[in-house]
């Protein structure tokens, strides 16, 4: 993970610099808004910022020909060649030794593809598509771990100059950082102690109370360490957005309090689920008349999307069969409400755990 303490420098400094040369000007803005992305993923991976450029490069192909194109369902299919970059990492083998860098790649080409969908859409002028691209390439607070958005609704905002948000901005990137901090550090800390406390039972031979603690424990320090981590990213992101005067999409909502695995994806990640509910789900709904399919297939992709591997692979078909066919018969059954909380979030917790390897 990128340190928090050189990020929250990284940050603070953009954003200091931004606004003492020309603090409501759209390019300037756009300029302190971008430039430290390039800067931060040459730092980090230079062949993330190969990637980056090749993605930017790909997208402005797609965005001309469909421009010329006559046939609006041409224009509308044509950004979903955009997804397919982001299997090239894993067939190439490149960028995924890094996780949080690849996971951030992975962003940052949703963030291209809508971008370039909502251009074509709207016949935004390239004027206004090339500013909207660089937002979604290379705002580099997102870089890490999104949100995701069109990168085409933070331009507007940006020609507009609307003043930042100081109070908010700052409690939201100083509550991300005590996140990634703080938190995500208890948790890395205990999940080492945990394993040494395992390792150490199975020799003493008390194998009930390893197991307890690899099957029971361990999944919920994982995902607490995901959860801190995960949480703290997208907090500093918004808050850097506040600071530079646009706001992006809020990805957490307390899906500690979901009551069930439909409503844990209101809560959890909500960017990214908005993304595949308005551009997997609903168009694979549309043409296949399938609900149970269409839901399935959007989850596998997702999962997919964290990584090309057979445990994301599960992660998808897990939470999509969870959401198409599980969660229906269990509301058909009248299983009290209490009981599909805990066993809902009880199901995340496991198929996180398959996905990152918790078990291996």
């Amino acid at each position: 993970m990128i340190d928090p303490v050189s990020f929250l420098v990284f940050i603070l400094v953009s954003v200091g610099l931004s606004h003492a040369i020309w603090p409501y000007g759209a390019l300037n803005r756009l300029f302190w808004g971008c430039m430290p992305g390039a800067v931060l993923l040459f730092i980090v991976h230079p062949l993330a910022l190969v990637f980056a450029l090749t993605s930017f490069a790909a997208c402005g192909g797609v965005y001309l020909v469909g421009r010329i194109a006559e046939s609006s369902r041409v224009k509308a299919r044509m950004p979903y060649l955009i997804l397919l970059l982001l299997f090239v990492p894993d067939v190439t083998g490149t960028l995924t030794t890094n996780p949080i860098l690849w996971l951030g790649s992975a962003f940052f080409i949703i963030r291209q593809m809508m971008t370039v969908a909502a251009a074509l859409k709207e016949q935004r002028d390239i004027s206004d598509f090339v500013p909207g691209l660089l937002l979604a390439t290379f705002f580099f607070a997102a870089l890490p771990s999104g949100p995701v958005f069109n990168g085409l609704r933070i331009w507007n905002t940006l020609k507009a100059r609307n003043r930042p948000n100081y109070p908010e901005g700052l409690f939201r990137l100083f509550e991300g950082f005590a996140y990634l901090f703080a938190f995500a550090g208890i948790a890395s800390v205990a999940i080492e102690y945990a394993g040494t406390l395992g390792g150490a039972l199975a020799e003493d031979g008390n194998w009930a109370a390893s197991w307890i603690l690899r099957i029971l424990v361990d999944p919920l320090l994982g995902f607490a360490f995901l959860f801190s981590t995960f949480y703290g990213y997208s907090r500093m992101a918004e808050g850097t957005a506040l600071l530079f005067g646009f706001e992006v999409p809020q990805n957490f909502n307390k899906p500690h309090l979901a009551t069930d695995l439909a409503d844990f994806w209101k809560r959890w990640h909500r960017s990214m689920a908005d993304f595949v509910m308005q551009y997997i789900y609903l168009p694979l709904l549309v043409s296949t008349r399938h609900a149970r399919f269409a839901l399935i297939a959007a989850f596998v992709f997702m999962g997919l999307w964290h990584e090309f591997t057979l445990g994301f692979l599960i992660w998808g078909l897990g939470h999509g069969l969870g959401l198409a066919v599980v969660q229906p018969w269990a509301s058909r059954r009248r299983i009290p409400l209490g009981v599909i909380r805990v066993l809902s979030l009880a199901y995340v917790l496991g198929l996180s755990a398959v996905a990152h390897g918790v078990w291996k």
